[in-house]
């Protein structure tokens, strides 16, 4: 029975996932065709993410203006596909959706990968610091020796790990910071 009710809750959560639209009925009908394209750019989305917002909107009855969209995208794009903005995304762990034109993608992808790296090592780092928090929690709660020395064992290897995590993020923030000197100087 309660497999039945869990793939029932299932089911429904899918049904909702899967009929979020971009649009409602009356978003479709007021939208500024090229201020949502531009929108759309900002924030990194393809190209063809128009295609969300045609589907959203013939359920309705109610086409796109794909040509307003593309030119607000077009101005959009260019804001978000920078160097500065790659490592920003890169840095905070967004993903690269692989949307910029093709005169500016090395130079973002490139930031982006810089940037990612800074988060990559933050990410090892912390969860090698948090690994070690709950170790001493464990070790506080052990009951015999031999688990105190296990875990006293472990803990030691964690902050090897921690240090040379520590020591991947100096690294890390350090080529970020200088790819982020050479990119303004070649401004």
């Amino acid at each position: 029975m309660r497999y039945l009710v869990a793939a029932g809750v299932f089911g429904v959560a899918m049904m909702a996932l899967s009929s979020c639209a971009t649009l409602n009925e009356e978003q479709c009908q007021v939208v500024d065709w090229q201020q949502l394209g531009e929108s759309d750019g900002t924030r990194g989305f393809p190209v063809t993410y128009v295609g969300q917002h045609q589907e959203a909107c013939t359920k309705h009855g109610i086409s796109v203006d794909a040509a307003s969209w593309q030119t607000g995208w077009d101005r959009g794009i260019r804001t978000y596909c920078t160097p500065a903005n790659g490592l920003n995304v890169g840095r905070s762990g967004g993903i690269n959706r692989n949307a910029c034109p093709a005169d500016m993608a090395l130079a973002f992808n490139e930031a982006h990968t810089v940037g990612r790296r800074v988060h990559d090592a933050r990410t090892d780092r912390d969860e090698a610091q948090r690994k070690i928090d709950q170790l001493i929690r464990d070790l506080a709660a052990a009951t015999t020796d031999e688990d105190r020395r296990r875990i006293q064992l472990e803990i030691e290897l964690e902050r090897n790990r921690l240090s040379s995590a520590q020591s991947a993020v100096f690294s890390a923030e350090r080529e970020a910071d200088l790819y982020q000197f050479r990119t303004a100087q070649a401004q």
